[in-house]
């Protein structure tokens, strides 16, 4: 049996990335950075032109009627451009939440913007730039307009992905059909597909660096201790690869090992990011902390979204209580 995605999948998110290396580059996220917008309207309507947000929406909702599998490969290339703003957020969990509700067509068309805070999350990202916020309450999910709540700014690493803390919640919106654990794994799942993404552009400048930067005469990218600096970064996300792939395929079958899958992809993929990281800022050295390196625009989102939707020791104990039981 082949396991693949379709040619249409792969020619959509190709796509796409043409798209993003065009019209949204380093210096377009920098500018976003700068400006503290923490979003790119022009980009998100670009976005919602594509029907990539609306991938996952029913079509009876305006939305693609896609699933998780058509999905993952383009929050993939979005998190490899660090696009910022609640994106896919609004592209699984939201679209998962609000099928069907009168805030659909809004998520369809662009002008509705989704955040979620299902996990007991003290800060909310992207809730000064979203319309809905999606909050638990035990099994369930309240949808809330941002309107209604009184937002806090919190400062975070991440400029393109605003903090907050917000009062105002305990009578306010309205109960969505969605269960909370299967939007949550939305939303692990796609942390991780985005944090793919960024791996993999974080060596992928790392690797333009190592080609660029002479020492001796010669490339530092010719040095051994960089090539297997880089290859050990390389296995972790390839690695990582397949099992977000494959938690897609359960998430989109609603498969009984769906939970245990989406925790293993997770994981992976916060463990990749951190040593794609560490490794891509060890070959620039000193450097690439420094704010006129892009590297950094890229470190700190991952940075951010490593312990989001769950961290790596939280996923790989759910991934234990699967496999070994519930201690």
């Amino acid at each position: 049996m082949k396991f693949s995605f379709t040619s249409d999948q792969q020619q959509f998110a190709a796509g796409l990335r043409e798209m993003l290396e065009r019209e949204f580059t380093a210096a377009h996220l920098r500018h976003v950075w700068e400006t503290g917008a923490g979003h790119d309207a022009a980009l998100w309507s670009r976005l919602a032109e594509m029907g990539v947000l609306s991938m996952m929406l029913p079509e009876a909702d305006g939305g693609m009627g896609g699933s998780f599998v058509d999905t993952i490969l383009l929050i993939e290339e979005l998190g490899r451009a660090a696009v910022p703003g609640p994106v896919f957020e609004t592209m699984t969990v939201g679209a998962l939440a609000l099928a069907g509700t009168p805030w659909a067509a809004g998520v369809a068309d662009g002008s509705v913007a989704v955040t979620a805070a299902l996990m007991g999350e003290r800060y909310v990202p992207h809730t000064a730039v979203a319309g809905v916020v999606l909050l638990s309450d035990h099994d369930s999910i309240r949808a809330i307009e941002t309107s209604q709540l009184q937002l806090t700014e919190v400062e975070g690493i991440d400029h393109g992905r605003q903090l907050v803390t917000f009062a105002g919640t305990e009578t306010a919106g309205a109960f969505v059909g969605s269960d909370r654990e299967t939007a949550t794994d939305a939303g692990s799942l796609a942390a991780a597909a985005y944090l793919l993404g960024l791996s993999s552009r974080m060596l992928a400048i790392a690797g333009d660096y190592a080609r660029d930067r002479r020492q001796f005469g010669q490339p530092i990218g010719s040095f051994q201790a960089v090539k297997h600096l880089m290859a050990d970064a390389l296995l972790k996300v390839e690695f990582a690869r397949p099992a977000v792939y494959r938690a897609a395929w359960s998430h989109a079958t609603d498969s009984d090992t769906r939970a245990r899958d989406v925790s293993m992809a997770k994981s992976l993929a916060s463990d990749a990011a951190q040593k794609a990281a560490r490794s891509a800022l060890q070959v620039h050295g000193a450097i690439g902390y420094t704010w006129e390196c892009d590297l950094q625009l890229f470190m700190k989102k991952a940075w951010a979204l490593m312990p989001a939707w769950g961290s790596a020791s939280y996923h790989r104990r759910r991934v234990s209580d699967a496999v070994l039981g519930p201690r």
